[in-house]
């Protein structure tokens, strides 16, 4: 059985791991991911499109400030019902899916691992702490991967614009484009930090467990050498 101390600790990387993965699924739940104004202009108007963007869900609110007095025109719609043709943006966005799955099935090992850890001592060294700075590094890597490629799909990609112009139905232009990110693409950095909070949770537990076995050689040492010197 473990001791009190290994059990409370790894109790305590327990609950920031559970933590990282219920953000994860919010996030993936969740679509105020980001926010897009995207100007456009017809034959003699112009105006705005508001476009609020989930990882499935795109809504779109296109208003015609100008020209022919104010008009509003809503829609919401699927991400991959837009995204037909195999592009760019489209690529980027099934590997930020990916990225956020494939960080979830970690976050649920890493959680296994500390839990399995808090009630007992594995034998095999994958399952004890060496497991959990692997499935903890392997989460927050695959968090921040996914945050990269979102933000260039966003920027680099022009993906909002892609996306409003697939939902039109008119020949408008559309230009620049300001975006704003949500809280379901800010709650990953809390992912992130959860997951390092549980290395540095198991890295005190492996500091205190070396420091002890220290102390407890060294009065063996100590008899050795008085035994050596009588």
């Amino acid at each position: 059985m473990p001791s009190s101390q290994k059990t409370w600790l790894f109790l305590a990387g327990f609950i920031s791991s559970i933590g990282s993965f219920a953000i994860i699924c919010t996030c993936l739940g969740t679509q105020q991911w980001a926010t897009s104004i995207v100007q456009f202009t017809g034959v003699n108007y112009g105006g705005e499109a508001y476009v609020k963007l989930g990882l499935f869900v795109v809504r779109r609110n296109k208003t015609i400030t100008s020209g022919t007095g104010l008009q509003t025109e809503e829609s919401s719609k699927q991400v991959f019902d837009q995204l037909k043709e195999t592009n760019n943006v489209k690529i980027a966005h099934i590997i930020v899916i990916l990225f956020c799955v494939l960080a979830l099935a970690c976050c649920f090992m890493g959680s296994l691992t500390t839990c399995l850890n808090s009630v007992s001592n594995p034998y095999i060294t994958f399952l004890g702490p060496q497991g959990v700075y692997v499935w903890s590094s392997i989460n927050a890597i695959l968090i921040l991967l996914a945050m990269i490629v979102y933000a260039v799909n966003i920027e680099v990609n022009k993906m909002p614009k892609s996306l409003v112009k697939a939902m039109d139905t008119t020949n408008d232009e559309f230009g620049t484009s300001k975006n704003t990110y949500g809280y379901s693409y800010w709650l990953l950095l809390l992912s992130i930090f959860l997951n390092m909070t549980t290395i540095g949770i198991i890295f005190f537990y492996q500091k205190i467990r070396y420091s002890k076995q220290k102390e407890q050689e060294r009065p063996m040492e100590t008899a050795t050498k008085d035994s050596i010197l009588f």
